[in-house]
């Protein structure tokens, strides 16, 4: 076991720890060799751990008085794998940092790959992937793999930022810390990956491909409550639900002003116009603000223009709805409030995939 001290770390290993005593030394061992093998001889390994009960932390103990690049930060009171890893990447030495798993289901070997990635200057983040062309699993059930699935395609529905990557709810990743900001991130939820990428959506994103091993030791920690709080983490960022809610109170506020108007001029074409554009000029205020919030450091264009643009996708979104809801009443033969309300759904899609991509792209 190498006992040599180091200045200014290479590179920074945040390991979140919860009851893992008998992973930490075959992880330790395997970190050590993958690192110095890859010429990384500088380099912190930093055990967060959330006051594990099972001897965790006197492991880590005994591991850090014979080797000083071994850290620990043992948290009391707050519990979360997210915020365990925000802990340690804001008490990280090194400007480039690597998250894993305790486990042993996240091969070190592959550590000197996401460093390479990120320290050459080609990425913000790499992301050790499952679902990259050579990636895999060990040992998982139909359900297991469904369940994985699943959390990677309502990602890539739901938030836009993660199709960066093939594997947005990765646990294991490289970060470059002077690009990547963990200030911005919340640490809500329980995949860090997905909220970091969606906070710094300016970051260069690469994948690097790895085979997800079966857990040897200790009980995994995926369950019903695990599941809920990816499904609340996902709709929290996501963007879409932001939308909808904008979009039902601006069509309150073209009531409101439609009232007004007509009230006081009797004259319904005017005031409908003027209720549309009212409505129109308050959900982009509010897409600009609330929607679309994470991207407004990297705006290239004035609000006016964004407001032009918005005017453009509305008309885009009321046409595209118009047309499948005369389609499938007049050819389909469905119910006209059916027809209707799909048509709407039809707009509303199209209408928000135009303000994402194109208009507070």
């Amino acid at each position: 076991m190498s006992k040599t001290p180091c200045g200014e770390p290479e590179v920074s290993i945040i390991v979140p720890t919860l009851n893992e005593r008998d992973n930490i030394r075959p992880l330790y061992e395997g970190l050590r060799r993958s690192l110095e093998g890859a010429g990384l001889d500088c380099f912190e390994i930093v055990f967060v751990d959330d006051s594990s009960t099972d001897g965790t932390i006197e492991e880590v103990e005994r591991l850090s008085r014979a080797d000083p690049r071994v850290r620990l930060i043992v948290r009391r009171g707050e519990k979360g794998l997210s915020r365990a890893v925000l802990e340690g990447l804001r008490r990280a030495r090194s400007r480039i940092a690597v998250v894993m798993d305790a486990d042993l289901q996240h091969p070190p070997e592959t550590v000197p790959l996401l460093v390479e990635k990120v320290a050459g200057g080609g990425a913000e983040v790499a992301v050790a992937s499952r679902y990259a062309p050579g990636g895999g699993v060990e040992g998982w059930s139909v359900f297991r793999r469904i369940i994985s699935r699943g959390a990677v395609l309502l990602a890539w529905l739901l938030i836009p930022e993660s199709r960066k990557t093939s594997d947005p709810v990765s646990g294991f990743f490289a970060l470059n810390l002077g690009r990547v900001k963990p200030d911005i991130v919340s640490g809500r939820g329980f995949k860090i990956l997905l909220e970091i990428i969606y906070t710094n959506p300016y970051a260069r994103v690469v994948d690097v491909p790895f085979t997800f091993r079966g857990r040897r030791r200790g009980s995994s920690k995926l369950g019903p409550s695990t599941i809920l709080d990816y499904l609340l983490q996902v709709l929290q960022l996501s963007s879409m639900p932001r939308f909808m809610a904008v979009g039902a109170l601006g069509s309150l506020v073209n009531l409101v002003v439609y009232t007004l108007a007509f009230t006081a001029t009797g004259i319904h074409l005017l005031s409908s116009l003027l209720g549309f554009e009212a409505g129109l000029i308050h959900n982009a205020l509010l897409h600009d603000k609330v929607t679309f919030r994470n991207r407004s450091l990297w705006r290239s264009h004035s609000f006016p223009r964004r407001l032009a643009k918005y005017h453009a996708t509305s008309a885009a979104g009321i046409a595209i709805g118009v047309a499948v809801s005369t389609l499938l009443y007049s050819i389909a033969g469905l119910h006209p409030l059916l027809s209707q309300a799909l048509g709407i759904g039809a707009g509303f899609i199209v209408n928000f995939t135009l303000a994402s991509r194109y208009i507070w792209k």
